[in-house]
């Protein structure tokens, strides 16, 4: 009875602490989607169809392409399409070297020929424009886009606001054209605030340039695609495309089909259609979006693998997701649908995801994973089931550790869990931890096997650990499931790692805990080394809702490993805040606040990483760089990087800020190439510049920027003499049409 009555206490003390505190750290100068996690939720479940705020912001930049470059303005009213195509090629052979900013203002009619805008063009529709297909229509697109690049598309649409489709769309197929907008073999496309609607087959259909060209992406942003017979949206051979802020519904195949490796969709109402999003490549990130009422939610394909589909709501659906894929990571989702789950593929996993219980993932390929934690102390009995097949569900064993008036030893901490572990064998323990723990030994605190630990007090470490010991403070390498949240960390001595997976396979959660390393870098405090390592972890590794303070010199380090997660987290005052470190692949960044990093970079690609994702973090007052790429010391490329929607700011009390954006390499075979930068915005930054691109950066691109209030906005070291330009990387922006 006593324990009981204790872990109801530490329920409501855990209540008072998580939702006190979100309101009272609340930071009115943050992004709007950068809301703490409690709040995030609460607005997810109550926003039913609403777009939540958006992640994409309008760019402003100088120039479209180059400093030095001529732009062509001229405006095109109603009139067919092969009329408005005459003009665009007669301006074209005027000057083929122009940049083209084109404002339609009236209504285009496609006949026998879709409109075929030439390389460097950007097009700007008015309110009242509109392409649209005559009944008699013969052309198979209304605007196609072959084998060229830099092109925009900005419309007039406000997804927000309803609007009479299908006949008011921007572009509209009027049932007699196949495509809306076909983009084929081409590259550096954006689309922004169009609506399509009431074509034969798809929205857009986009055909890239190959897997292997990250430098030649397409994205569509605050966009509406409805009342298509076949998809919304279908992407394939075409990297790194970026879905945001739309409403893709009523399509008769799927809204999103993605065959496209490391394409991100967000913020994105996905409805009444055969299916919602559909994922055929590796390292998909599905963030925020609502997917409604069609036959199958998500589908991640046998072809698909490493993606992340996190706090989305997945809801009234025939069926909420289907896993054929490999190594997909599903968590923190809301389901609530006909069926939710249908198992397949091979070592994905379901965590903490709202609405699904244990009794809807059986078969394998999928484990389940439903750890109690500070912030979601839940009864449900079954906490872990592998993925394996006939694996059985594991149900809870708690374990109550008080530390009363003293100071409880970590070995004998220990001592009790691996009591417990071995009395139970079949059980996973859930364990409260309450009151102060210290550790005196190497030994540091472990966790055994299928161990969910919350902890209401703190761990503080007093032993002193020689230059040579790899002392972690607390291990999570046990088989099968680890999970740690609550309480304080806190370490005056030097730690290798206050919190270690490292060498390990298991699923591991870290979420709420507060890390105290005391341990600016260059000897002052404890000189510690790393918050959080997941050196040579090779299962899911998730990061949550952290706050890690002083670490001396890494605050999460992503290292030889895969499916590494850090979400949400606040990291402060380190060498550098989240380090995606040598042969890091397939791993992401998503919503972290990253401040006051006293060397080098609040987020760190390095040493040939490849295949991770920086989106929507928060870099602020960063003396270094906020978001820096660089190779140094290993042979090889750091490549395939997305770096979307950040918000790097400097502060303008500060002496110097190193540069918002930095990327380059130590000599010609260790470069920085092949990374996309796409709707960063960047302010106040009074260092370097804005961008900063060094020697050995080369084949990157860089678009829809939004600069303002830096001493210096680009500057470029890739070629002599220096310049504010791209080149010899590759920039387009849309231009400034407000």
């Amino acid at each position: 009875m006593n324990s009981l009555i204790t872990s109801l206490c530490f329920v409501a003390v855990c209540a008072i602490r998580l939702f006190g505190g979100a309101t009272a750290t609340a930071d009115d100068t943050k992004p709007a989607w950068l809301l703490p996690q409690t709040r995030a939720q609460a607005f997810l479940k109550r926003s039913e169809t609403n777009l939540f705020p958006d992640f994409y912001t309008a760019p402003s930049l100088p120039f479209v392409t180059h400093p030095r470059e001529h732009i062509d303005r001229f405006e095109i009213g109603t009139m067919s399409a092969n009329d408005a195509q005459i003009i665009l090629d007669h301006h074209h052979a005027q000057n083929p070297a122009a940049v083209f900013l084109i404002r339609v203002t009236g209504t285009l009619r496609i006949t026998d020929a879709p409109l075929s805008p030439h390389g460097r063009t950007c097009f700007v529709f008015e309110e009242s424009s509109q392409l649209v297909a005559t009944s008699n229509c013969t052309a198979t697109s209304l605007l196609t886009i072959q084998d060229k690049g830099y092109i925009s598309i900005t419309g007039a649409i406000d997804p927000r606001k309803p609007r009479r489709l299908p006949v008011d769309a921007l572009f509209f197929g009027n049932q007699a054209v196949d495509v809306g907008i076909l983009i084929q073999n081409s590259g550096k496309i954006h689309l922004d605030q169009v609506s399509i609607a009431g074509c034969r087959e798809d929205g857009v259909r986009v055909i890239g340039r190959g897997v292997e060209r990250y430098d030649e992406p397409v994205s569509l942003t605050r966009s509406v695609i409805s009342e298509c017979q076949g998809n919304g949206v279908v992407v394939s051979q075409s990297p790194a495309c970026i879905v945001l802020d739309s409403k893709i519904t009523s399509a008769g195949r799927a809204a999103i089909v993605l065959d496209s490796p490391s394409s991100v969709v967000a913020n994105t109402l996905c409805e009444a259609s055969g299916a919602g999003i559909v994922i055929h490549s590796a390292g998909a990130l599905l963030v925020r979006n609502q997917v409604f009422r069609n036959v199958t939610g998500v589908l991640l394909a046998s072809d698909s693998e490493y993606s992340l589909v996190y706090e989305n709501i997945i809801r009234d659906n025939e069926t909420g997701i289907v896993f054929d894929g490999k190594e997909a990571t599903v968590g923190w989702n809301t389901f609530g649908n006909r069926n939710e789950v249908q198992v397949g593929g091979s070592r994905n996993i379901l965590c903490s995801n709202h609405g699904v219980s244990a009794d809807a993932v059986s078969g394998s390929g999928v484990a389940y994973f439903k750890p109690p934690t500070a912030s979601n102390f839940h009864d449900d009995p079954v906490v872990w089931r592998s993925g394996s097949e006939n694996a059985k569900p594991l149900i809870r064993r708690q374990v109550v550790i008080e530390a009363g008036q003293e100071e409880v030893d970590t070995r004998e901490v220990n001592r009790k869990l691996e009591e417990e572990r071995l009395a139970h064998p079949d059980a996973v323990l859930v364990v409260f931890m309450q009151g102060a723990f210290v550790n005196r030994s190497q030994e540091g605190l472990s966790l055994p096997d299928n161990t969910c630990v919350i902890l209401d007090g703190k761990i503080i470490n007093r032993y002193e650990a020689k230059d040579a010991d790899l002392f972690e403070l607390v291990s999570m390498k046990g088989k099968g499931c680890n999970s740690f949240s609550g309480g304080q960390i806190i370490s005056d001595q030097k730690v290798f790692s206050a919190v270690s997976g490292a060498d390990a396979k298991n699923a591991l959660l870290l979420e709420g805990v507060s890390i105290d390393l005391h341990s600016e870098h260059g000897g002052v405090g404890s000189n510690s080394v790393n918050a959080v390592s997941s050196k040579k972890h090779y299962g899911p590794f998730v990061v949550r809702g952290c706050d890690i303070r002083d670490p001396g010199h890494r605050g999460i380090w992503a290292h030889v490993s895969k499916r590494v997660y850090a979400l949400g987290n606040v990291c402060s005052a380190g060498g550098f805040s989240i380090d995606f470190d040598a042969y890091c692949f397939h791993s992401a960044a998503i919503f972290n606040t990253v401040t006051r990093n006293t060397y080098h970079s609040g987020i760190f690609f390095e040493e040939c990483v490849k295949s991770n994702t920086a989106f929507a973090n928060f870099c602020e007052k960063n003396p270094a760089n906020g978001i820096c790429m660089w190779t140094e010391n290993v042979q090889g490329k750091t490549e395939k990087n997305v770096v979307a929607c950040n918000v790097i700011r400097g502060d303008v009390q500060m002496e110097a800020n190193r540069s918002g954006l930095s990327l380059g390499g130590r000599a010609a075979d260790r470069t920085t190439e092949n990374n996309y930068f796409f709707n960063n915005r960047l302010e106040n930054l009074n260092g370097r510049s804005a961008i900063l691109m060094k020697k050995y950066a080369r084949d990157n691109y860089v678009s829809q920027s939004n600069i303002g209030g830096n001493d210096v906005d680009i500057r470029n070291w890739t070629i002599k003499p220096e310049t504010n330009g791209f080149h010899d990387n590759s920039g387009f922006h849309s231009p400034d049409v407000q």
